[in-house]
């Protein structure tokens, strides 16, 4: 019965906050959710392939998996920032996805669940915004990123 309290407790405090991987695309503040984040490392070449898929125009190879590049900047109509770049794993719901992000090495944080706000954002999925230190960031849906723009281009 002690058991079952701890593991209540623990799921209440999980549902409290969420950690997000911090990170930056063209100078641009953005979040995700650890969980939907399979890691970050130096970006590589890509090798263009043809694609219908929007923003979708490359696959990267690292080690013996190889994955499509999501062109989150261009989505987001920002030039990235810095050299070298780095490489954003996205554990999308379609499989790992990789995305080019900022130089600037992302960071851990811890957000309240209750400070999450509906976002108005209509240029990326989002799981809604958050202010961390004095900045407004949306928290990046890298699950479902690019869904509402396939629905759109099959209508």
């Amino acid at each position: 019965m002690l058991r079952a309290a701890r593991g209540q407790q623990q799921s209440q405090a999980t549902i409290r906050s969420w950690n997000v991987v911090v990170f930056s695309v063209g100078g641009m503040k953005l979040a995700a959710r650890t969980e939907d984040v399979g890691g970050v490392w130096p970006w590589t070449e890509s090798i263009p392939v043809p694609s219908r898929t929007p923003f979708v125009q490359a696959m990267l190879k690292r080690d013996n998996h190889v994955m499509p590049v999501y062109d989150l900047a261009t989505r987001l109509s920002r030039k990235l920032q810095g050299d070298p770049l780095l490489c954003l794993v996205a554990r999308h719901l379609d499989g790992p996805m990789a995305i080019c992000i900022d130089a600037e090495v992302p960071c851990l944080e811890t957000v309240d669940v209750a400070a999450v706000r509906p976002n108005i954002r209509e240029d990326v999925e989002t799981l809604g915004m958050v202010t961390i230190g004095d900045e407004d960031v949306a928290i990046v849906a890298l699950q479902h990123l690019g869904q509402s723009m396939q629905g759109a281009v099959r209508s």
